[in-house]
């Protein structure tokens, strides 16, 4: 172990920053990556790709036909100019696009090689367990016979006449009184970490908060967390942590097929399901933020911190772009339609998404929880991903967000307002049935 310099909290080698106060490491370098995020990165490199040489549109009217016409004009003069730079974007898309599929199939391998050598592990713990169990029973074999000899010594030391009782069953309990008393012989025979884990949770509820948790504080089956999925048709030590959804297809979340397999592995008993979720209008919220700021500005954002001081910068830009907020809440394809690709969720589907994932998990999670007691809540995986062990409390970073954030912006945006009080029936008793309200803290 090692100790970070600034808070003197104990890390594991191979981190870039501190998980408790956030400074660089010394010998950091291993993270997890997201290659959702690259292969959206290369795509967009593609489509930007696509408009080298090409003349932007204009309002109609003669004068900008007249601007049109040489600007098109100059086009063709700089035709010499323009294309060897859509030929040059277009190798760069090819072989960005190769670098992340060379990249991900190096990560299948490695995931391949942990299982391997994990299964070598156990293989050697139990060959060294099954010497023991053999040495033990060595021990009292030998026992036993040099009980038998006194006796037999015993035996031809006494008179014929001489009445000699042996309590029965003596030797048996002798033997099994060893047996319990040699520690040798309290051995677990199983290595505890022969169920893969599935940590899931829809976009914009906070994985990625409990993944880094799972990182740094779970010894060591950290190392067996990775931040994507994979399917595995027997049981594993590893950790995935993603966006997966049941029901419906929607944009940066994997398919209902995938969770339909996970689902079968739980059933089979392999497996662990633990899904994390929020109160939906907060990932509402969050979403919309994350995508129009990565549609408009090619960013991506951890949270609505990043794009707004505070409330009141959301609320404003909220009331002046609520028209395509309740475009995106309403999962139209048209929020979407510079991108490639199915649309997002909208917001009646993530909530019927969230009730489905709550009713198969083994265990889930309320992001609010961790906000009032992260230990405690932690407490609930780690009994379920490292078995039942006695852990030392230890601080834990709460969630930067704050909880029930929407209501303050239903305060001050009236239309935002009546977008909650005109949600339909159903929608309503959904959000009732995974524990929140729409009119106040759940």
């Amino acid at each position: 172990m090692m100790f970070c310099p600034q808070c003197q909290q104990e890390y594991r080698g191979g981190y870039t920053e501190c998980y408790h106060c956030h400074i660089p490491l010394p010998g950091g370098g291993v993270q997890l990556y997201n290659f959702d995020e690259l292969r959206r990165s290369v795509a967009l490199l593609e489509e930007l790709g696509k408009e080298v040489g090409t003349v932007n549109d204009r309002p109609p009217g003669w004068r900008n036909s007249l601007i049109q016409a040489g600007k098109r004009c100059l086009a063709r003069v700089l035709l010499w100019r323009t294309r060897p730079l859509r030929e040059f974007s277009i190798w760069a898309s090819r072989a960005l696009a190769e670098i992340v599929e060379a990249l991900d199939h190096l990560t299948r391998n490695m995931a391949a090689l942990d299982h391997l050598s994990t299964n070598m592990l156990s293989l050697e713990e139990r060959l060294v367990q099954a010497e023991m169990r053999s040495a033990a029973r060595a021990d009292s074999m030998g026992q036993r016979l040099e009980y038998l000899h006194e006796l037999v010594k015993l035996l031809n030391s006494l008179q014929p006449t001489a009445n000699l009782e042996v309590p029965a069953g003596r030797w048996e309990r002798d033997w099994d009184q060893q047996i319990r008393e040699d520690p040798r012989s309290d051995i677990d025979t199983g290595s505890g970490y022969d169920r893969t884990a599935y940590l899931i949770g829809l976009f914009g509820t906070g994985r990625s908060y409990l993944t880094e948790l799972l990182l740094y504080n779970i010894g060591e089956r950290g190392k067996y967390v990775r931040d994507t999925i994979r399917l595995h048709p027997g049981p594993t030590p590893m950790i995935y942590s993603g966006h997966a959804t049941m029901k419906y297809v929607s944009r940066a979340q994997y398919l209902p097929p995938v969770m339909g397999r996970i689902l079968d592995a739980v059933k089979l008993g392999f497996a662990d399901l633990i899904f994390l979720y929020r109160h939906p209008l907060d990932s509402l919220l969050t979403n919309w933020v994350w995508w129009r700021t990565y549609i408009r500005d090619h960013k991506m954002v951890k949270g609505i911190s990043e794009v707004y001081k505070n409330t009141d910068g959301l609320c404003a830009d909220l009331e002046h772009n609520f028209e395509e907020f309740k475009s995106f809440a309403d999962g139209d394809p048209g929020f979407f339609v510079s991108l490639r690709g199915p649309r997002f969720l909208s917001f009646s589907e993530f909530v019927e998404e969230t009730e489905l994932h709550r009713q198969s998990a083994r265990l889930a999670l309320r992001l609010e929880d961790f906000m009032a007691d992260p230990f405690q809540e932690f407490c609930k995986i780690s009994e379920i991903i490292i078995g039942d062990r006695d852990l030392s409390p230890v601080p834990l970073t709460p969630p930067r967000t704050k909880p029930y954030g929407y209501l303050a912006v239903k305060e001050k945006v009236p239309r935002f307002r009546k977008f909650i009080d005109e949600l339909d029936r159903e929608t309503k008793q959904r959000i009732e049935k995974i524990g929140y309200n729409c009119g106040s803290v759940g």
